[in-house]
């Protein structure tokens, strides 16, 4: 035992010893280091991933609900709370389809999942009602409420973002959770995004730990038994590998992994250490480019239009910003699926990139909108050359294995620094051009000026207004009379709503309705001309003028409003209106995002009232024969087009009496709008329309005129009929008073 011990007591066992020592304790910080840095590394870039995810979801909820949701930030840009602008808790809180395709638009956008939530006071707890979760067979997982105990409660009572993992399935995810608040700061709901299993990145964190301490124990057993040479020899490459992790945690990476092509343990640690880069690189892609087509997604776009813009306020060469659209894009997507609709987004992705010079890019924002950057000397011509190219080779038809798709685009023109100091605010212009665009007749390409800035403007100011007339009593309803052309008697009359503005005077409602529907207004003002209707038919069936009934338009979302039927029923008995006296008329729109179903349950439920009901503007929409003998309607309101100057054209003609045939054949009162000339009206009553509605007859008056309206109408035609030989003079007279 004592020689034993003498002959492991030599210098060069000590030395060995004191070497092992050294190569055990460098392994070791080394080792600690590079696991240290990669955990960083790791743990930063999914801090990152969920930033970016809850600012991307903050701002497609906003973007697609504009007007609706506003989004707070801090100064670094992070949302804080999302806010209701406008419209109640429970209208902008309750399910609808468009959520549906928001949070999959945000939970494609970040490759995670995404939740929408409402607090209810009952239970004090937040009740998801909108989710991307689904169930292996595809069916809604079962509802799902935060309490009390849920980790992110106490965030989200106090109104503030909570961000960390939270317990889904028996698992965690990393989520970010973001209030929902009324303008006064009340906690109404949540916006839930995340973007995976945590558990998973502390199972791999535990798998890189221990496969680093496994592979520094061989080479510490290697580099004692070869000694200190050795030792220092093999001690060469672990340095090089702790470098380029720190390296790796700063991200100044100059060269690849090193010593992948070893086949020792440094080699393995290489492999791991490729991984993480590997890794990095794809929470980078996802964090900044679009998973579907390849392109940069918005947040990198947001960056390199900053970009863009500082170079050009800065420099002398000009940039530009251009914001492309899809047309028709929702209908090929409706026609062949959406698995056709990636496809050819991923098409149109390529076909703008091909036309694209080298100092542009190309970024996908969401749906089917895309943004290009052009930089460096981007001139009016060559931007202009560059939109004509993009809009011809988009209007030509793209080959889809489920069929041909029919496209074309619409591009808004941003010229950098001329027409924006920020990229907010060359974004917000670039879309200014490109509603301008869409709304001249799509498949062109506007560049921006100042006035549509001042038309905007000009449209927020309206809006205010409208919605002010709306709440103070400002408008009015006007009635056009609908005359039977058999007798030229009194069929019904049509509300139209008049706003007689005190300083304009009467704005036309071609200018003021196009406001009321982007602001949101058309269901307020749809309920106030609704009531305002039965509040004056009241007053003439108590003054024992037969009116027969009046026609009150609604709009689509009047219609889909939840409580729409009770307000009927509300409006009827608090004006002590009998149902039969109202005929409410639809356009054939209700049906393009609506199910058959659900329209004909809802007309249903107003037939039921007693409630007359007519299809508006017959023929110049949907027009699906299909629906017409299921819906109970009432009234088929032929549209103008079909009208005016029939009796020129043998064609109309033929289509007006089929039209005819066909609506009283499933027993309907056909009423023909537009009719401007005698000729027409005689066409009319040859054909057996039951009604005639236009100038000839009358055009809309105030209540008090009605009942002397359609007196005059009666007394001049009697007139004409006694004295046969001055007809043409009767009829100029009819037109002449009615205007």
């Amino acid at each position: 035992m004592t020689g034993a011990f003498a002959r492991l007591n030599t210098l060069s066992t000590r030395m060995t010893a004191l070497i092992l020592l050294c190569v055990a304790t460098g392994i070791g910080i080394m080792g600690t280091l590079g696991y240290q840095q990669i955990s960083d590394v790791t743990e930063k870039n999914a801090e990152v991933r969920i930033d970016r995810a809850g600012r991307a979801s903050a701002s497609i909820l906003a973007h697609a609900f504009a007007g609706t949701f506003i989004v707070v930030r801090d100064k670094e840009g992070r949302p804080t709370s999302i806010k209701i602008a406008s419209g109640g808790v429970e209208e902008a809180l309750q399910y609808r389809p468009e959520y549906e395709q928001i949070i999959q638009e945000i939970a494609r956008t970040n490759q995670g999942a995404a939740n929408m939530f409402r607090f209810n006071p009952t239970t004090r707890g937040f009740d998801r009602f909108v989710t991307t979760f689904r169930r292996p067979d595809g069916a809604l997982p079962p509802p799902m409420s935060i309490g009390a105990q849920h980790p992110a409660y106490a965030n989200m009572t106090e109104g503030k973002v909570h961000t960390g993992p939270v317990p889904v399935m028996g698992r965690l995810r990393l989520a970010m959770i973001t209030p929902i608040m009324t303008m006064s700061g009340q906690v109404v709901g949540a916006l839930a995004v995340d973007v995976g299993w945590f558990d998973d990145l502390l199972t791999a964190k535990t798998e890189l730990k221990e496969k680093i301490t496994i592979w520094s124990a061989l080479i510490l057993i290697g580099v004692a038994s070869l000694g200190m040479l050795l030792a220092f020899k093999e001690m060469h490459p672990l340095r090089r590998m702790s470098k380029f992790a720190h390296d790796l945690a700063e991200g100044q990476i100059k060269e690849k992994v090193p010593h992948l092509d070893r086949k020792d343990e440094i080699g393995n640690l290489a492999q791991g250490l490729s991984r993480v880069v590997e890794l990095q690189s794809d929470l980078e892609h996802m964090a900044y480019f679009d998973q579907l087509t390849g392109v940069a997604n918005r947040a990198r776009f947001m960056m390199e239009l900053d970009k863009a813009v500082t170079s050009s306020l800065v420099g002398d060469e000009s940039a530009a910003l251009l914001a492309v659209d899809l047309d028709h894009f929702k209908e090929t997507n409706d026609a062949f699926g959406h698995a056709a609709g990636d496809a050819l987004l991923v098409r149109v992705a390529e076909m703008i990139g091909a036309e694209l010079p080298n100092d542009a890019s190309l970024a996908r924002i969401g749906g089917d909108d895309f943004m290009i950057i052009v930089e460096k000397g981007a001139s009016a011509d060559a931007i202009n050359d560059l939109a004509g190219r993009i809009t011809t080779r988009l209007s030509k038809p793209v080959l889809l294995p489920q069929g041909e798709a029919q496209l074309g685009a619409s591009i808004g023109i941003v010229m950098l620094p001329r027409d924006a100091k920020s990229g907010d605010e060359a974004h917000r212009n670039a879309d200014l051009a490109l509603r301008k665009a869409k709304q001249d007749g799509r498949g062109r390409f506007e560049f921006y000026s100042d006035d549509l800035n001042e038309n905007v403007q000009r449209q927020m100011l309206l809006a205010r207004m409208l919605r002010q007339a709306i709440e103070e009593n400002g408008l009015a309803v006007h009635f056009q009379a609908q005359i039977r052309p058999e007798n030229n008697t009194l069929y019904g009359v049509e509300a139209l709503c008049r706003w007689p503005h005190p300083t304009r005077g009467f704005i036309p409602p071609s200018e003021f309705i196009p406001v009321a529907e982007s602001a949101g207004l058309i269901g307020d003002l749809g309920n106030w001309v609704l009531d305002e209707s039965c509040r004056i038919a009241r007053t003439w069936i108590d003054a024992k003028f037969d009116f027969h009934h009046v026609s009150v338009n609604v709009s689509p979302i009047q219609l889909w409003q939840p409580n729409f039927v009770q307000q009927v029923k509300d409006c009827l008995e608090r004006h002590a209106m009998p149902a039969h006296h109202l005929c409410l008329e639809v356009t054939e729109s209700v049906f393009v995002n609506s199910g058959e179903d659900r329209v004909l349950s809802v007309l249903n439920q107003l037939r039921d009232i007693g409630v007359m009901l007519s299809l508006d503007d017959f023929g110049s929409g949907y027009s699906s024969l299909g629906y017409l003998n299921r819906l109970p309607l009432d009234q088929l309101k032929v549209d103008r087009s079909f009208v005016s100057f029939v009796d020129k054209d043998p064609k109309k003609r033929s289509l007006l009496s089929g039209i005819i045939a066909l609506g009283k054949g499933l027993g309907m009162n056909i009423v023909a709008e537009g009719a401007e000339r005698v000729e027409e009206v005689d066409i009319l009553r040859e054909l057996g329309a039951n009604s005639v509605q236009g100038y000839f007859y009358a055009r809309p008056v105030a209540p008090l005129l009605v009942q002397l309206e359609a007196e005059r109408i009666r007394n001049e035609i009697r007139i004409a009929r006694k004295k046969p030989a001055k007809r043409k003079a009767s009829r100029r007279l009819l037109r002449i008073a009615s205007s």
